[in-house]
């Protein structure tokens, strides 16, 4: 990116194109879809008929995986079955750790992806400190490894992919740069200058994390150093090891679908502990709505949010009613959900949906509309039951009442915040001074114009302290992060530290996952800038908002309410049967609020990726498994029958369980 200020008029990053195969990437092409086999490769029949499943969904670009020399060698008899079904896909080889296996399988397929962190180098969390002439010893050492790959691939006409993984950066990088985006970044681009260097430039660059803050900041550090060195190589987008359900969806759609909205991205793999074929839908899904053809109008300031260094926008602390929903300030973001007319709304449903059965996930502000005198009345008969539910009432009123001096003054003796529907800047001053009158009583202005609202803002505060906004999506949702990047702008300009409530659509039609993936995509760019205050999803049922809510918020890493899982979508180097281990790990430990648990299937990014978790299980070789306590091996080649059992143990013996049922907080290390 080239700076900050277009993200408020996001376009697609200009970008060489690629081929791979017959499959152009990057340029104006569209973006791209692509997913992997979790067959061992070498099991041929197997491996062919995941590939024409693949397809069928509508799988564009292939990858399998190549870590021993009989996946290698089994290259040509996949492409010969290919061909006598008529699988006309390009085909990709992933290689770790091996020069020699890279340098068979280049043969065969249309494209190679190395890992820069593995290829020559290796991950033990090793500490040294190198000296500059060490460093670039290092760096020959690496160049004479990678250029005879460079050089043939040159020679047959085909594409490679220099992908950084977060999981295993080299212990050289990590030593120099930190286990950073900043590493991330230098470690594909001491590959890319070899590549460089022999003037071979079909190359497409990919930063993937488990973390969607990492990831994104990782893309957008490699944009704008790429742009400093004159390169314009195409980006494969990915978050690694997410997970399957609706957590994976989610977090996939705000690392991919929230760069693709910064017109960062051209080729995408939605990484799914399911079926292979359930990845190629959600990736179309993420593509067609996340991706570039934005069209977002010109929007003039610039992005005081910085890209590449995360940072919660700082705002005020609100009041609006109970403690537990005020907002700003370093309080959690909060959790909005619409509920409806004031007297189709019970006093069991605040009960169910704000009290302490509802958990860890629970509503904290209650949007209910206010249209006349009898609702008004019916908000009365909630108020004793909002209180004992520990919940917020946000009165969305019409005209009709807040235009009325006495039906007002009623309803400010009832409601925690007030959203006058179609105020005008005339009406602002009025409003907020009759609000002010009301001790813990605040004001939320909405609208569709960032400038607008952002005066309507400025004039409210000269009377109430207590003042939010929230931008309303358009009829174009998707362009919806650039609008309130520039309604920051705006709040910036004027030294206005107003909190923010984030609003996404998720109507749950026939459509759902894509309602899904669009409601992740547009809210979570923006979460994981640091901006929003408060979530609000509006989805057809409370409880769907809530649970989307939440889920959007731990995925963007601003608010974790329930176990994270870190578990990788498999592939012929996974040791074990990924998806049912994973299902019973998580009926051990679903009541951990809070935890991190990693499942990953081999050694390649499991002992990285899962740094970032609490306990990982790892594959170690067929039938064993490693148990790790964030990135030490605690417990070696435990028996995979044993394994559940002795994580489960390890929790304990690190004083982080917690029996189930029970309320009490989750101990922190």
């Amino acid at each position: 990116m080239a700076d900050s200020g277009t993200r408020l008029a996001p376009r697609r990053r200009p970008t060489r194109v690629v081929h791979v195969g017959d499959v152009a990437v990057g340029g104006e092409h569209p973006i791209r879809v692509q997913s992997m086999t979790t067959t061992f490769t070498y099991d041929v029949p197997g491996t062919l008929e995941q590939i024409e499943r693949l397809v069928a969904a509508g799988c564009e670009i292939v990858r399998v995986t190549v870590p021993s020399l009989k996946d290698a060698q089994a290259l040509p008899e996949i492409r010969a079955g290919m061909a006598a079904r008529g699988l006309h896909v390009p085909l990709v080889a992933d290689i770790h750790f091996s020069p020699k296996l890279a340098m068979l399988a280049v043969e065969h397929v249309e494209k190679v992806r190395v890992n820069p962190g593995n290829f020559t180098d290796t991950k033990r969390f090793a500490q040294r400190e190198y000296t500059d002439a060490e460093y670039a010893q290092e760096l020959e050492r690496i160049e004479a490894k990678f250029t005879p790959l460079v050089l043939r691939a040159k020679e047959r006409g085909i594409s490679m992919r220099i992908g950084t993984n977060h999981g295993s950066l080299s212990d050289r990088i990590v030593n120099r740069y930190g286990d950073s985006p900043q590493g991330m970044v230098e470690s594909a681009l001491e590959f890319v200058r070899i590549c460089r260097k022999h003037d071979y430039h079909a190359l497409i660059i990919s930063m993937k994390a488990s973390n969607t803050r990492v990831m994104t900041e990782a893309y957008r550090l490699l944009a704008a150093q790429m742009d400093a060195e004159g390169m314009d190589y195409p980006f494969h987008l990915g978050v690694t090891e997410a997970g399957d359900g609706d957590p994976a969806r989610i977090k996939s759609a705000i690392g991919i679908g929230g760069l693709l909205q910064d017109g960062i991205g051209d080729t995408i793999r939605v990484s799914l502990t399911e079926d292979p074929a359930a990845e190629v839908p959600v990736g179309f899904a993420i593509a067609r709505r996340g991706g570039p053809g934005l069209a977002a109008p010109a929007l003039e300031g610039s992005d005081p949010t910085h890209p590449t260094d995360y940072a919660r926008r700082a705002t005020r602390r609100i009041e609006q009613g109970c403690a537990a929903a005020a907002m700003g300030d370093q309080q959690d973001v909060r959790v909005e959900a619409h509920l409806g007319r004031a007297n189709h709304v019970t006093a069991a449903q605040l009960a169910a949906l704000g009290g302490e059965a509802a958990g860890e996930r629970r509503l904290e502000v209650a949007r209910i509309e206010v249209s006349d005198a009898a609702d008004i009345a019916a908000l009365a008969a909630l108020r004793e039951a909002a209180s004992e539910a520990n919940l917020a009432l946000d009165a969305w009123t019409a005209p009709a009442v807040w235009r009325n001096a006495e039906r007002l003054s009623r309803l400010l003796a009832i409601a925690d915040r007030l959203t006058p529907r179609e105020a005008t800047l005339e009406d602002v001053p009025g409003l907020a001074q009759t609000i002010a009158t009301h001790e813990d009583t605040a004001l939320l202005l909405e609208g569709h114009d960032p400038a607008a609202l952002a005066e309507q803002g400025a004039a409210a505060v000269e009377h109430l302290e207590h003042v939010a906004l929230s931008l309303l999506p358009t009829e174009a949702p998707l362009t919806h992060p650039a609008w309130v990047r520039a309604l920051v702008a705006e709040l910036a300009a004027r030294g206005l530290d107003l909190p923010l409530v984030v609003v996404a659509s998720d109507p749950d039609d026939d459509e759902a996952e894509q309602s899904l993936v669009d409601a992740a995509t547009s809210a979570g760019a923006l979460l994981v800038d640091g901006i929003g205050d408060a979530l609000r999803i509006e989805s057809p049922t409370p409880a769907r908002s809530i649970d989307v809510g939440y889920g959007i918020l731990q995925g963007a890493r601003r608010r974790t309410t329930e176990t994270e899982y870190i578990s990788c979508p498999g592939c012929g180097r996974t040791l074990f049967e990924l998806e049912p281990v994973t299902q019973k790990i998580k009926e051990r430990t679903a009541h951990l609020k809070g935890l991190k648990v990693a499942v990953m299937g081999c050694i390649v990014n499991g002992p990285g990726e899962m740094a970032d978790a609490d306990f990982g299980y790892v594959g170690w070789k067929p039938g064993k498994v490693n148990l790790y306590v964030g990135k030490e091996c605690v417990v070696r080649e435990v028996p995979e029958d044993e394994a559940p059992d002795r994580l489960v143990q390890l929790i304990k013996d690190h004083g982080r369980w917690i029996e189930p049922g029970r309320a009490t907080p989750l101990p922190v290390l």
